[in-house]
């Protein structure tokens, strides 16, 4: 169990923090979740996850299956997020990624920084039988993806980041990196070549190549991530793609505005 998320909050935004947090683990679930599973997963009672579950329904933002019972998010949170996608010019960076996609034949993430987390925005997924399953809105560990490394390697608190991590990494995989002291080279080298990688560091039998979406001060919050399975990923595809996220990652940067929302 997760714990009610917003319990920190004071009380008058409570009830607001709440139905944040049970938007957050709709737009993070790959299907309908029932109400007992939202109370577990957020620590509230079946009472409180009832009554905010109405009113999210009542606002048009989460939507009943009258069959299950489930709920899932609604034609009014799609709304929002077509909303959002224009304000933060998303919606003319994706155009980017599905070509990018269909020139490689592999998966393209659009990924941000919130605090220590990259969280994917947009996503192209392969075609190809042979991928990674993920969607917007996953979350993961800044050092042990791609994109939390191209990002890392271009922010100014990248030192900060580094002090704040225990001496032994929490591992994801086998593959994960272990001290501060390896991700601190690796980010060297990230600033050196202009973009960075993950070994199956974040999910076994996953290689991906990223680069920083900058902006004008030579800063990063955001990174475009090609993803690619590692039997379709040797050491020379990963020069190749480099180059290719590189350019696009330039592209991206032209329409995302990162001192918008995308910034923490």
């Amino acid at each position: 169990m997760a714990g009610d998320r917003s319990g920190q909050m004071p009380g008058g935004t409570q009830a607001i923090g709440r139905a944040l947090s049970v938007l957050s683990l709709l737009a993070g679930s790959s299907g309908e979740l029932s109400a007992a599973t939202v109370a577990a997963e957020l620590g509230l009672s079946s009472g409180t996850t009832s009554r905010i579950l109405r009113a999210l329904v009542a606002a048009g933002l989460v939507t009943q299956n009258p069959r299950t019972e489930g709920y899932y998010l609604g034609s009014g949170a799609i709304l929002l997020g077509q909303a959002a996608q224009r304000v933060l010019g998303l919606d003319r960076a994706l155009p980017v990624l599905e070509r990018v996609s269909s020139e490689t034949r592999e998966s393209v993430n659009l990924v941000v920084r919130e605090a220590d987390e990259s969280v994917v925005m947009l996503r192209v997924q392969s075609t190809l039988p042979l991928r990674f399953e993920q969607h917007p809105g996953a979350r993961f560990p800044l050092y042990t993806t791609a994109s939390g490394k191209a990002i890392l390697a271009f922010s100014p608190d990248a030192e900060a980041y580094l002090s704040s991590l225990p001496a032994e990494l929490p591992q994801l995989t086998p593959h994960t990196l272990r001290s501060p002291t390896v991700l601190r080279r690796q980010l060297e080298e990230t600033r050196e070549r202009g973009y960075s990688i993950d070994d199956e560091e974040n999910v076994a039998g996953v290689r991906c190549v990223g680069a920083p979406v900058l902006d004008p001060e030579g800063c990063a919050q955001a990174a475009l991530v090609i993803q690619v399975p590692t039997v379709r990923m040797p050491p020379e595809r990963v020069v190749e793609l480099s180059a290719v996220a590189r350019g696009a990652a330039h592209e991206v940067g032209r329409y995302v505005p990162l001192d918008r929302a995308l910034s923490r």
